[in-house]
C-alpha cells in the first residue's frame, strides 16, 4: 500500500475490490500450497492456540489470514501500475497503446 497510492477514489474502489477477488480466489490456493511445503508450521499454530486457551482449528488461522492478504498485494501494486500506465497514454488510440507496449516489452528482452 505504501508505494502506489490510489489517485481518484474510483481507483481505489477498483484495486481493493481486485485484491479482495484475488485474495479469495488465490489465497486458499497459496494456504494449500505452504500446507503440503511446510505443514509443521500449521501444526506449530495449532499448539500456540491450544496454549493460549483458543479452539486449536483456530491457530490455521493465525497462519491462513496473512497469507490470503499477501496472495492479494500483488493485484493491488499490478492495477495499480495498469491504471498509471494507461492514465499515462489516455489520448491514445489502441495501435498507439499496442506499440508502446511492445516498445517496453522489447526494451525489457534487451532488443533495440
Amino acid at each position: 500500500f505504501m508505494f502506489m497510492w490510489p489517485k481518484t477514489r474510483k481507483e481505489a474502489f477498483l484495486r481493493i475490490g481486485t485484491t479482495i477477488i484475488f485474495s479469495t480466489v488465490f489465497g486458499p490456493l497459496l494456504v494449500v500450497a505452504l500446507r503440503s511445503w511446510w505443514p509443521g508450521l500449521f501444526d506449530a499454530a495449532r499448539d500456540i492456540a491450544a496454549m493460549y486457551g483458543v479452539d486449536p482449528a483456530l491457530g490455521v488461522v493465525f497462519i491462513a489470514a496473512p497469507v490470503l492478504v499477501l496472495a492479494g498485494l500483488p493485484a493491488w501494486w499490478v492495477l495499480g501500475a495498469f491504471v498509471r500506465w494507461f492514465g499515462r497514454r489516455e489520448d491514445k488510440d489502441i495501435g498507439e497503446l499496442a506499440r508502446d507496449a511492445a516498445a517496453i516489452i522489447r526494451n525489457a528482452r534487451g532488443g533495440a
